[in-house]
């Protein structure tokens, strides 16, 4: 696990680097709370995701974390989660849908061709937040805060998102998703073949890692009936991966994804059962070393 803590710790001091000059004067103050939620004593670190297309020089990328804490710990700061996001001046686009209101839903995309998304606002229990910036050096791309909180028995949990990439308004990419070998699917649901063998190479923990929450990412976005072949397509992907790579983890890596494996069953259960079939076959192959 170390080796996975220092690649993550050196993607998160990369990611500073090369944007905190950007992103300094206009989100200051979320980046602010960003840290301070990470450094709190009471908080719990469930799931940390760090997606980029190019370490060197990411272009595009999403840091997610999920962390959790005691309802009692966690007090009022919902209301500081509201004023933080809503008193960004410098902010193109404010996005709310809290339990008090409501509002309708927001997809938010990343990736080389805005190809993997995220939708906020899609549970009536939950609170969102959203707060978009332009780019300075490249008014085509766009930076997106995110957070998401809500009370599950006596812990809130918080969802945080920080994603970078184009800007849909202002770059046209149709969104695609690997679906095997050779072959990718586009948002009409056409399998476009003859590209050739585009499927990353898994030659370590690390790299099934980054496979790993990009499938989980892209499968969750995909939330509208419309979607099925897509999330049959992603769900052979995990199997797959899970199934010839599996020896590559740690026993915590291996136990994160076990864990990831058992929500995924859970949000489908009553949905899809091959969906969730494909599911427990993926967990099935993690148990073996």
């Amino acid at each position: 696990m170390n080796k996975i803590n220092n690649h993550m710790k050196r993607v998160g001091l990369l990611l500073v680097a090369t944007t905190m000059t950007v992103v300094a004067s206009a989100q200051s103050r979320i980046e602010q709370l960003f840290n301070e939620l990470d450094a709190r004593a009471d908080k719990t670190l469930l799931t940390k995701t760090h997606y980029e297309d190019n370490e060197a020089n990411p272009t595009t990328y999403c840091l997610y974390d999920e962390i959790a804490m005691k309802s009692g710990d966690f007090g009022k700061l919902g209301e500081r989660f509201i004023k933080t996001f809503s008193d960004e001046k410098d902010a193109y686009r404010f996005y709310r849908n809290t339990t008090d209101m409501t509002n309708t839903e927001m997809k938010v995309s990343y990736g080389t061709n805005n190809q993997y998304s995220i939708l906020f606002g899609s549970h009536a229990s939950h609170n969102y937040l959203l707060s978009f910036f332009r780019d300075s050096k490249n008014p085509d791309k766009r930076h997106a805060y995110a957070l998401v909180w809500y009370e599950e028995f006596d812990k809130v949990k918080i969802l945080r998102y920080h994603i970078y990439g184009n800007d849909p308004t202002r770059v046209s990419n149709q969104r695609v998703i690997t679906y095997g070998s050779g072959q990718i699917i586009d948002d009409r649901g056409y399998l476009v073949t003859g590209l050739g063998n585009s499927e990353p190479q898994i030659n370590n923990d690390v790299d099934f890692m980054k496979r790993f929450g990009t499938l989980r990412a892209s499968m969750v976005s995909a939330n509208s009936a419309d979607d099925t072949l897509l999330r049959s397509g992603i769900v052979v992907k995990i199997v797959d991966l899970c199934k010839k790579h599996q020896h590559l983890l740690t026993d915590n890596e291996r136990a994160t994804c076990q864990k990831t494996l058992a929500e995924l069953i859970k949000l489908y259960s009553f949905e899809d059962p091959y969906i969730q079939g494909m599911l427990e076959e993926a967990r099935i192959a993690l148990k073996k070393k």
